[in-house]
Order: structure tokens, then sequence, then C-alpha cells
């Protein structure tokens, strides 16, 4: 999986492209509640926003992971290999 920096300067280049929109990324909370990215590796910054039924992550414009209802209608951004 991607070292922490790379994460850090993923999220300040989407953040600096979606503007006011929220978005999920892949990152979701397992059966017993860890974090983790869709690759399985685990999360181990902060998620803001917490709530016993929040268990999708969404970007915005502030500097956090907010945890949310994965029912809720939001753009997905998700990470391909590059070609």
């Amino acid at each position: 999986s991607a070292s922490f920096p790379q994460r850090a300067m993923e999220q300040k280049f989407l953040q600096n492209i979606i503007g006011a929109e929220k978005y999920f990324i892949g990152l979701h909370q397992d059966t017993e509640k860890r974090w983790r990215w869709i690759d399985n590796s685990p999360f181990n910054g902060n998620i803001t926003n917490q709530h016993q039924n929040f268990n999708c992550v969404t970007i915005g414009l502030t500097n956090t992971f907010d945890a949310a209802s994965c029912d809720i209608n939001l753009r997905w951004i998700c990470e391909k290999l590059a070609k």
C-alpha cells in the first residue's frame, strides 16, 4: 500500500480539485469496526464524525477524513493503476 506521505499528497491534490463537494474514498469499516482501505490495508489516521451507522469515509474541503453513511448519494473517488 502507499506510504503515508503519498496518501497526504493525494489527499491535498483531491481537495484542491473537488471544491466544496464531498466524495467517498476507498476507506470503510470492516466487521470488527476497524478502518481499512479498499485493498484491506489498515488505516491508522483519525476519522471524524464517527457514528454507530457510519461505515464509509468522505473527504471534502476540510483536512479531515469524515465518517458517513454508505447509503447517502455522493460521488466516489477510486484509485486505479496508471496505464
